[in-house]
């Protein structure tokens, strides 16, 4: 993984703030797993798109403009989001 341990540190820790606050049962999880989500139909890759949820949920988009896009591409990010967020099967 390229990020930056702190880099990857503080996205976890937001991403865990938002899954303690909705996904506190596995709401959040089922929800997605079950498709009951916005534009839930037009959703090709359902873990990608559980991810970067979360990730702009987290309040995180303009804070990886400054940290992470300097360094990393969104493949990157994607990297450390699968490795943070929970698996939907």
């Amino acid at each position: 993984m390229k990020m930056k341990q702190e880099h990857f540190d503080y996205m976890k820790k937001e991403i865990n703030i938002v899954l303690e606050k909705y996904n506190d049962k596995g709401q959040l999880v089922e929800e997605y797993r079950s498709g009951n989500f916005p534009r839930a139909d037009a959703v090709k890759d359902l873990q990608k798109r559980f991810c970067f949820d979360l990730f702009y949920g987290a309040g995180l988009v303009r804070w990886s403009c400054d940290n992470l896009y300097p360094y990393l591409n969104g493949d990157h990010i994607y990297t450390a989001l699968k490795k943070i967020c929970p698996i939907i099967k």
